[in-house]
């Protein structure tokens, strides 16, 4: 499990977040500065995320190609109930660094991308990290790993940015039991109950076959006595 503990001071992180804006164009400065100065950095409290720059999400959406495919490791909701925003807070933010880390340094999508990157960041910050570690590791059998169409990709970052500024999640939920899983031919996931089913028929067929082979060979045996 990677290290997704925050700095020991905030007041140093803070400083940190306000140094490195001085590398960035003046555009991202604003926005960051906005972005932190709405985020309530209070322990296991979520903030206001949905600023103006989720608008951005649109012009993104606008500049990759609708048929682009982006991998994304997440926690689907039905399965992680109440702990989905904190469950899928750092997988998302990791993807959302890769993706970045394909345009150029004065890309304005490279620049987009990077203030959702920081606004995760700041999310994921305001909680105990040792409870989300604990909490992403309970879960660890339930992530699953797609490739996601760029359209669908960035409505996922806006569902998950709302939830957020709603403050209704935490840690306060149960895993479901883990289901083992194989990979198909075609390198898919097969749940064990999903292979079971499909081996019944076949099994439903060579249960009686072998019975009557038994029973031929027990006859063949009398008969020769």
């Amino acid at each position: 499990m990677p290290d997704i503990s925050p700095k020991p001071a905030k007041t140093f992180y803070l400083k940190c977040i306000l140094t490195s804006c001085h590398r960035l164009p003046n555009n991202l400065n604003k926005s960051r500065l906005i972005l932190f100065s709405t985020l309530n950095l209070s322990s296991g409290k979520f903030g206001t995320p949905i600023t103006d720059d989720v608008s951005k999400l649109s012009i993104l959406k606008q500049n990759i190609p609708s048929d682009y495919e982006i991998p994304v490791t997440f926690i689907p909701k039905e399965v992680a109930g109440t702990c989905w925003v904190v469950l899928n807070i750092y997988p998302l933010e990791q993807s959302l660094r890769k993706l970045s880390n394909m345009f150029g340094a004065v890309s304005s999508n490279k620049d987009n991308l990077i203030v959702f990157v920081a606004m995760l960041k700041s999310l994921r910050f305001t909680f105990d990290h040792e409870e989300l570690e604990t909490a992403m590791q309970v879960f660890q059998c339930h992530y699953q790993e797609e490739n996601l169409l760029s359209g669908l990709y960035f409505d996922y970052i806006q569902d998950l940015l709302h939830a957020a500024s709603q403050g209704t999640s935490g840690f306060s939920c149960k895993p479901p039991p883990c289901i083992n899983r194989r990979l198909t031919p075609d390198g898919h996931e097969e749940s064990r109950s999903s292979s079971w089913s499909k081996r019944t028929p076949l099994l439903l067929v060579l249960i009686p076959f072998a019975a009557c082979v038994v029973l031929i060979v027990w006859q063949v045996r009398l008969s020769s006595f």
